[in-house]
């Protein structure tokens, strides 16, 4: 991690705040297991909750696989063992918004993430962060400012996670995990950060490499080694949660999503500004989703391109904005085969392969 603090210096923070308008975003942090029954419909009413308009750019959700009932779900982490001590959770599903709720996820309301999001904001937070696919290696540059003073019981959290799993089934019905927490940066316990005077900055960075190959550990009892293996299931679908909290009253201040790319003021004129393009279900029957990241609010093209480079579908989508979107793709009149779908800027382009089995 490299650490610096600093005040604002015109031109630099300018463009990532917007001082006297920051949206409070919400940390919604959830304890659940793919064997725990109650689970899968609390889990189901959190996603459709989350998923209404009202929710837009108001939320980061973070989810923690833990190791029972049963021996528990095959993702759990000593790292989630640390979130659930800090939190003394002791059944599942349970769900924290900020630090406070702690009931079942499923429960939650639109007017309790309400009630979340009208307390002032007095952090401004941004993150961006890369991946490079090849090497599994991860950076992520954090900035934020004070926009009241803050105690010295300050830390700053960084979590990986997987925007959806498939691998980790287990008893309760579930057949998908959204946001699985992978890793945490550089502690579970938060990095201190001491106190801050109003409109303090700092600027922080993390760097992890996932090791070893992917593993698909048998249950929690078989923990996967960071040391030497990993459970990310693909590298592209990759994401990064970041926190402010209070050690002692657990009080969050302000959450962010990582923006993938670097400030995209420091993006060279020829560097991509789209990257980490996936497809879901893969292979897929009727309908699939493109899920892809953008560092500009930019128009795209989407393609479909089979074996004989032919072009079978294309669209023109203006309506895409910075960080992760989700193309939906209708297949339902296209052959059984593979394809390519590409994803086209005025800055570059990423593609991925999909086959089409009905």
């Amino acid at each position: 991690m490299k650490k610096s603090y600093f005040f604002v210096l015109a031109g630099l923070l300018s463009t990532a705040f917007s001082f006297g308008q920051v949206q409070r975003v919400s940390m919604i942090e959830t304890f659940t297991s793919s064997t725990c029954p109650p689970c899968a419909p609390a889990n189901t009413s959190l996603e459709a909750l989350l998923a209404q308009p009202a929710n837009d750019d108001k939320f980061v959700s973070l989810k923690y696989q833990v190791n029972w009932p049963g021996n528990g779900d095959p993702y759990y982490t000593g790292e989630t063992g640390v979130r659930r001590g800090y939190y003394g959770v002791s059944s599942v599903p349970n769900g924290f918004v900020d630090g406070g709720y702690d009931g079942n996820p499923g429960s939650l309301t639109q007017g309790l993430l309400d009630g979340f999001y009208a307390v002032p904001a007095n952090v401004d937070l941004v993150a961006y962060y890369q991946i490079d696919e090849a090497t599994q290696k991860v950076d992520v540059q954090v900035d934020f400012e004070a926009l009241d003073a803050l105690p010295l019981q300050m830390r700053l959290y960084v979590a990986i996670f997987e925007y959806e799993t498939v691998n980790n089934i287990g008893g309760n019905g579930e057949t998908k995990f959204e946001h699985v927490m992978k890793k945490m940066l550089n502690s579970a316990s938060g990095n201190f950060l001491g106190s801050f005077a109003a409109n303090e900055t700092a600027h922080e960075e993390y760097t992890y490499t996932f090791n070893g190959n992917y593993t698909l550990p048998s249950s929690a009892l078989d923990e996967v080694n960071h040391a030497t293996e990993h459970t990310v299931e693909e590298f592209s679908d990759l994401g990064v949660a970041v926190w402010l909290q209070n050690i002692n009253t657990k009080e969050v201040y302000q959450a962010t999503y990582g923006i993938m790319g670097f400030n995209p003021l420091a993006i060279d004129e020829n560097e991509s500004t789209l990257a980490s393009a996936k497809i879901y279900p893969n292979p897929t029957s009727e309908d699939a989703a493109i899920a892809f990241h953008s560092t500009d609010a930019q128009p795209v093209t989407v393609q479909v391109i089979n074996t004989l480079g032919a072009v079978v579908h294309s669209s023109e989508v203006n309506d895409i904005e910075i960080g992760r979107n989700v193309y939906e793709l209708s297949t339902k009149g296209f052959a059984n085969g593979i394809y390519s779908v590409r994803v086209s800027s005025s800055n570059g382009w990423v593609s991925k392969k999909f086959s089409i089995q009905k």
